[in-house]
């Protein structure tokens, strides 16, 4: 099993109530992680290529139960345009997705992979199995500072212009090139504010990127799942993106207690 991928988080300072509740949810997420790895290595040829890229790379790969996450939406959903923000063992499950689909006949897919180190991508191409590179497209790309509306995020310098339907952020590094102020990753919210095709995707386990985005499309379309410990976005298009159309704080303010300004999104 890849505990080592799912570490405790810290509670301490937590009252008796959170940390019971917290050490039964911990104990959900491994025997997710459990049963997603036997699922996995219930398929050889992606159990293959998984330790064949693991063999040649240095990257600690994302957790069982992501893979699975992936493996399945793309299986459901059949996307025809992947957008890989932050390429590794992920792109192999997703590449075998795509390649599962078409043989049952759907049109094949591509994955492309987004990268902004040029080590980094050309390890990602040499470890990347030779069978899968014809769906696979892994792009170097510094990242930048962006921003939409009030928040400010990192993001990739240039991405292809392709009309994706699916989307798995865990890129890239969230660390501001600027200052190195830790952000949160921006080009999930780049990518929709063109789109009117409608997106899915997921985010890996990245707490300040869920809190965003659930800010700008609010709770229903950027569902937290905190057994699979990953976010999962859509169906969304440019037209569900929402903006603070309003500062009114009144519904916050408390005499006889601490007064925390929340901050309340609306969508057009």
């Amino acid at each position: 099993c890849s505990s080592d991928l799912l570490p405790p988080l810290d509670t301490t300072g937590l009252g008796l109530i959170a940390r019971a509740r917290y050490a039964l949810l911990y104990r959900l997420v491994m025997r997710r992680e459990r049963s997603a790895q036997r699922r996995i290595e219930a398929m050889p040829k992606v159990a293959a290529d998984l330790r064949y890229y693991r063999a040649k790379s240095t990257t600690t790969g994302a957790s069982y139960s992501d893979y699975l996450t992936l493996y399945e939406d793309v299986r459901r959903y059949k996307p025809r345009e992947i957008l890989e923000l932050g390429p590794g063992m992920t792109t192999v499950v997703l590449a075998h997705a795509l390649l599962d689909n078409a043989a049952e006949g759907a049109p094949l897919g591509r994955v492309t992979s987004m990268e902004e180190g040029a080590d980094w991508t050309a390890m990602a191409k040499a470890a990347l199995p030779s069978h899968l590179s014809h769906v696979v497209d892994i792009v170097h790309s510094p990242k930048v500072d962006g921003h939409y509306k009030i928040f400010r995020g990192v993001q990739y310098a240039e991405i292809p212009d392709r009309p994706y339907d699916y989307i798995f952020s865990d890129g890239p590094e969230r660390h501001s090139p600027v200052n190195g102020d830790k952000l949160f990753d921006l080009d999930f919210i780049q990518v929709v504010r063109r789109s009117e095709r409608p997106i899915r995707g997921a985010v890996d386990n990245h707490y300040l990127t869920f809190y965003v985005l659930q800010k700008v499309f609010g709770t229903a379309l950027a569902r937290y799942d905190p057994i699979r410990m990953i976010m999962l976005v859509g169906p969304v298009t440019r037209n569900d993106l929402r903006h603070l159309r309003k500062e009114n704080f009144v519904p916050d303010l408390r005499l006889f207690a601490a007064t925390e300004l929340k901050l309340r999104m609306a969508r057009d």
